[in-house]
């Protein structure tokens, strides 16, 4: 058990402020992981680790997603997020679930602050498993049957100019899907990589998603926001959990580094 404190009733939890991730046993970081899972954000404040301790603890979690272009001095398990004065965009803008579109989208991501603006740079994150329940129960039996095509045009590999749109596979995934650790249900497409509906024409599918997003990014009641300072680590369950990084801080600079943690085939509806 990990001793914590609810950031709101529905969402998100920080962890009491003598733990350090990197002294943490085996029992507890499988401890972390089901926090994760339950209350979908999980923030760890004054954290003393370096870029490779970073990477290592990310391998404790599960397999890291890598990013084989690096600079040598940044391992590859790790992505640099970064936004400054030349900046005119920042990674994470628009609400989303990091790269949904791999064939086995990520169950944790792993951001590490160093370098915070004097004010401004929260992210907002929005809870699922809420999402879901509060739609009306007609509309939670249709979602629940449709999947949805998630195309790379988010994915740090394509972004980065690492590879083309063509070489990063897209992937179908459930419109809803079931949390293995918990057993909830949770929606489950975002308006950084979904492209459209299966089986609904271009009207039909862009009008069933615009509805689905206009639900998270206005229900104000299921999200939470996380104030960054340096050392903040902060995880958050992509099967349960989207965010939206605020750039309200130009032209100061902001500067961290991610891990994410490859998860499982999403589990639809129809499988259990």
């Amino acid at each position: 058990m990990l001793a914590h404190q609810h950031i709101t009733p529905g969402l998100g939890s920080e962890l009491a402020s003598d733990i350090q991730l990197t002294s943490l046993s085996d029992g507890q970081i499988s401890a972390l992981q089901q926090l994760a899972s339950e209350r979908g954000i999980v923030v760890a404040r004054d954290q003393v680790m370096s870029l490779q301790e970073q990477a290592d603890f990310a391998h404790r979690l599960g397999e890291p997603l890598t990013r084989p272009t690096n600079p040598s001095e940044i391992p590859q398990e790790l992505i640099r997020i970064m936004a400054d004065e030349n900046s005119k965009h920042a990674a994470g803008e628009g609400w989303h679930s990091d790269v949904s579109s791999e064939s086995e989208p990520p169950g944790l991501s792993m951001l590490r602050m160093e370098v915070v603006p004097r004010a401004g740079g929260d992210t907002l994150f929005a809870n699922m498993y809420a999402a879901y329940e509060s739609l009306s129960p007609a509309m939670q039996a249709f979602v629940e049957t449709l999947s949805a095509k998630h195309d790379p045009i988010g994915h740090y590999l394509y972004v980065s100019g690492a590879k083309k749109l063509e070489e990063v596979p897209s992937a179908i995934h459930p419109v809803v899907r079931i949390h293995p650790d918990t057993g909830r249900k949770a929606l489950y497409v975002n308006v950084g990589f979904v492209s459209r509906i299966i089986g609904l024409n271009r009207r039909e599918s862009h009008a069933l998603l615009q509805l689905l997003y206009d639900h998270v990014a206005y229900s104000a009641n299921i999200q939470c926001r996380v104030n960054w300072q340096p050392g903040t680590v902060v995880f958050w369950d992509n099967r349960c959990v989207q965010h939206f990084a605020a750039f309200d801080y130009f032209p100061e600079k902001r500067l961290g580094y991610r891990a994410t943690i490859r998860g499982e085939k999403p589990i639809s509806c129809a499988e259990i």
